[in-house]
């Protein structure tokens, strides 16, 4: 179980969706594990790669992100999995920066499946706080 402490030390952790989607634009081949993500949703928590030694819980969550989430997808679903990525990074509190706002429905959707809170940075729903609750 995460400790406060544990918690506090991601508190500024920051995922620039605006710019995953740039990126994801710029692989231009559709990989096997790409494929495999498409037809089996939970294999993106299951799927770790080797990560280089030293680097931020920003840059790591950024590189994993590349692998996880696909343009293909929602939105939404997107964010579920950047959120079910967090929680196994164990990156319990971070800001995503969205390039418009979310509906309410998506928000519920989202913390339906990923038991977090959602709050907003901004007036135009556009930069999201996320608290993702301990596992019980």
């Amino acid at each position: 179980m995460n400790t406060y402490k544990e918690i506090e030390k991601n508190e500024n952790v920051v995922f620039d969706y605006t710019s995953f989607l740039s990126a994801s634009c710029r692989q231009s081949h559709l990989s096997f594990t790409d494929a495999l993500r498409a037809v089996l949703p939970s294999f993106e928590v299951l799927w770790k790669s080797s990560l280089p030694a030293g680097i931020t819980d920003e840059e790591k969550l950024q590189q994993q992100a590349l692998k996880v989430l696909s343009t293909n997808t929602s939105d939404t679903n997107n964010l579920i999995r950047l959120l079910r990525l967090a929680r196994t990074e164990r990156i319990m509190c971070l800001r995503i920066t969205m390039p418009y706002a979310l509906d309410y429905e998506q928000l519920e959707y989202i913390t339906d499946k990923t038991d977090c809170a959602i709050t907003f940075d901004d007036d135009c729903g556009e930069v999201l706080n996320i608290r993702i609750n301990a596992p019980s």
